[in-house]
């Protein structure tokens, strides 16, 4: 998970991975050990931290993530894929939104 501060609201990027696509995370998170064994493990446990975090104030934005996308995201940088570079990715393709989005275009 990552963060960005704005003059009124903490804002902060959510790893979300799509359910067909989690066996596939599994297979290449160097940390897959500390990853829920499940989708529905993991969707539950990061619904109830976007609650947490709400009643912190800081809003949660969740990122679909395309996890071969991820991964040659790494490879380009020759970073393993784990928690780390996963909230990295997260912050490049929040940035990347939002220079789009500055710029009056959207994502297709």
């Amino acid at each position: 998970m990552t963060q960005a501060t704005n003059a009124k609201t903490q804002i902060a990027g959510l790893c979300w991975v799509r359910p067909e696509q989690w066996n596939r995370l599994l297979e290449v998170a160097e940390d897959s050990d500390r990853l829920e064994t499940t989708w529905e493990e993991w969707q539950a446990k990061s619904l109830e931290m976007i609650e947490v975090f709400a009643t912190r104030g800081i809003l949660i934005e969740k990122v679909d993530v395309d996890i071969e996308a991820l991964i040659t995201w790494c490879q380009e940088k020759n970073k393993p894929v784990n928690a780390s570079t996963r909230a990295e990715y997260v912050t490049a393709l929040m940035m990347e939104q939002k220079k789009l989005d500055s710029k009056g275009q959207t994502r297709h």
